[in-house]
């Protein structure tokens, strides 16, 4: 039997800094191509019930990141502010720093961070059908697959170049 877990609620610094690092993820239109950004489905409301259904060392673990990504802008980019004080130009730039950083450790932090975050974006329907409803494509594949097998045919420059390729 699963035991329930103390998990104190978010303080409301915490839920602004949720809400902000969600945003930065998952921005409203024009920044994104979907339809909505993440902030009408209540990001810090989501995390809170993660982390009190989670088990404990997840849980902390989880707050953990929050507290990391909030402070970064401190050591990312060298403002003092947290990610929900600083502009949303420069909170894209500090979340690009920490999925970018030499330490894998805060590399995997903040990935598990907007893997969350997806679990909750991936919840709206209008979210789900733009992702899955195919759009025309820019170019075909079979018209690549013909243009690279015509100039294969057609140039003994380019048949001698690509002869041995696969040996």
């Amino acid at each position: 039997m699963k035991r329930p877990h103390f998990s104190p609620a978010l303080a409301s610094f915490e839920l602004a800094w949720t809400d902000a690092a969600f945003d930065t993820i998952y921005p409203e239109a024009p920044q994104s191509a979907l339809p909505h950004g993440v902030l009408s489905m209540h990001p810090a409301r989501f995390f809170q019930s993660v982390l009190a259904t989670v088990p404990l060392e997840q849980s902390l673990g989880l707050r953990v990141t929050l507290w990391m990504i909030a402070l970064a802008p401190l050591f990312t980019i060298r403002k003092l502010g947290t990610i929900a004080s600083i502009d949303p130009g420069d909170r894209v730039r500090v979340l690009e720093r920490l999925l970018t950083s030499r330490s894998y450790f805060v590399r995997q932090l903040t990935m598990s961070f907007k893997a969350i975050a997806t679990l909750l974006y991936a919840q709206s329907e209008r979210v789900r059908s733009a992702m899955t409803t195919p759009r025309q494509p820019l170019v075909s594949a079979t018209r690549i697959t013909s243009r690279a097998k015509a100039k294969t045919e057609g140039s003994s420059e380019a048949r001698g170049s690509h002869e041995h390729a696969a040996e």
